[in-house]
């Protein structure tokens, strides 16, 4: 008899097999461990392929390729174990980090968050420190209502936590099949219906900074169109969900309510960039506008279904 699955891993991929086979190789090989790799549309020599037995990969042509978001979704799927963890493909995992995860494996919560690092990808050194704010973040949290807000919604990245697979599946939750920022309000879905959660201080991924990927590659107009569009939802969002002095003593949040103080933002660090994305913004307000309270409505769309399923629940049992 095969032993229940405990953790799933899932991977999107595209064209980095190299990368992937380091990512894959920082995960212990266990009964209870299964690796779900989807490959989105790699070239051919590039695809996806590993030998383990714990990996199972699943391929998407180029017919039905939507970026990460998708990959994500293909792979959430198709996994059965209780927690859920979502890596890059380009990043790795702490040496002894499932020791951790064991700590909390039997535990009633629906999100574990840690604490994650940074480094150049080819070099595994220092580099750019995109683990920055969750450093801030996992390191200040202290219970407060303040740090609270910062824990749910002040970094979105997939990779920081672990879920309860049950949480995800029963409410619905979905990547956005978007060209940039699909975790974004996956990240805000998650943590607003979470009602257990528990903070571990250590370090157990590490992020990579990999010229030329999504995060850091050229600039072009679905890219900016895409985030402006990611801002503006979020504004909503923030005002629906009440979140603390979100202008006021968030850096991240100084200038995440609005497009313009994005772009300000932008202005004084990069000024070609920053007038990019202005003329994208000003050519593009209709679309931007266009569903702006799209993240609210689908959080009222679940939290109406799960109203019903209580409703169901209570009816059966009388």
């Amino acid at each position: 008899m095969n032993k229940e699955i405990v953790y799933s891993f899932v991977i999107p991929h595209h064209n980095t097999p190299d990368l992937l086979l380091r990512l894959i190789d920082s995960i212990p090989q266990r009964e209870d461990i299964e690796i779900i790799v989807v490959d989105d549309n790699s070239d051919d020599g590039k695809k996806a392929n590993i030998s383990r037995s714990d990996v199972r990969a699943i391929y998407i042509d180029k017919e039905h390729t939507r970026g990460a978001g998708r990959a994500r979704n293909v792979g959430m799927d198709a996994a059965i174990g209780k927690w859920l963890l979502f890596a890059d493909a380009d990043d790795l995992y702490k040496p002894n980090f499932i020791d951790v995860l064991d700590r909390y494996k039997n535990d009633d919560i629906d999100i574990l968050f840690f604490n994650v690092d940074s480094v150049d990808s080819v070099t595994l050194k220092p580099g750019p420190n995109r683990a920055r704010l969750v450093q801030r973040i996992i390191d200040g949290y202290d219970g407060s209502k303040e740090r609270i807000d910062d824990l749910l919604y002040g970094s979105w990245g997939p990779w920081r936590k672990m879920l309860s697979s049950s949480f995800v599946k029963l409410h619905g939750f979905r990547y956005e099949e978007v060209p940039v920022g699909n975790d974004v309000f996956f990240a805000f879905q998650t943590a607003y219906f979470a009602k257990r959660y528990k903070v571990e201080h250590t370090c157990l991924y590490t992020l990579t900074y990999l010229k030329g990927s999504i995060s850091f590659g050229a600039i072009y107009k679905n890219k900016y169109v895409s985030n402006l569009i990611s801002l503006k939802r979020r504004a909503k969002f923030y005002e629906y969900i009440g979140h603390s002095d979100w202008n006021k003593k968030s850096i991240r949040g100084s200038y995440a309510q609005s497009c313009m103080k994005y772009i300000i933002h932008i202005i004084k660090r990069q000024p070609i960039t920053g007038v990019l994305a202005l003329f994208y913004y000003m050519s593009h307000l209709l679309e931007i506008g266009r569903k702006s309270t799209y993240y609210v409505d689908v959080v009222q769309d679940i939290q109406r279904k799960m109203a019903c399923r209580d409703i169901l629940i209570k009816s059966a049992t009388k």
